[in-house]
């Protein structure tokens, strides 16, 4: 079960915000297959891709080759065939994140994009204070460690 350690609450310079989520392990997908899509979900954090026939000019993640691993235990090779997509039944039950575990972190400083359950993201701040610095986990930083900056 992935938990969450930290929510970072980031704003950038140009006024935008994202929620960022360190946890203490990264979510492991195992796909199923729902119509042309193959849906992953590990303790409420999710991740969608949808198949789309890529043609020359037009291919998923530049048609960069790599495995998804199904839940039946059969691997699915995508070669510019699975794009990343939100089916539209789920835009209000999700948030948009990045995620990384502390681990990934040192090892590069890089939060995943995905998606998790609103309510597991808002029952964590019920109980917790969120930082507002991106840096916190990144041992390069002037702000490593630090729960709050001015920004």
């Amino acid at each position: 079960m992935v938990k969450i350690i930290d929510i970072i609450k980031h704003k950038d310079k140009y006024g935008g915000s994202r929620i960022i989520i360190v946890v203490d392990d990264p979510p492991s997908f195992k796909y199923e297959r729902v119509g042309d899509l193959l849906v992953g979900e590990d303790s409420g954090f999710f991740n969608f891709y949808k198949h789309v026939k890529p043609s020359k000019h037009y291919q998923a993640f530049a048609g960069r080759k790599f495995d998804i691993p199904l839940k039946d235990g059969s691997i699915e090779k995508a070669h510019g065939q699975w794009w990343d997509h939100l089916p539209s039944d789920y835009y209000k039950l999700l948030y948009s994140v990045g995620v990384a575990s502390i681990q990934q972190l040192n090892d590069c400083y890089v939060f995943r994009s995905m998606k998790v359950d609103r309510e597991i993201v808002d029952d964590w701040l019920s109980k917790n204070d969120p930082s507002n610095n991106y840096y916190k986990y990144d041992k390069r930083s002037n702000n490593y460690g630090k729960q709050t900056i001015v920004i």
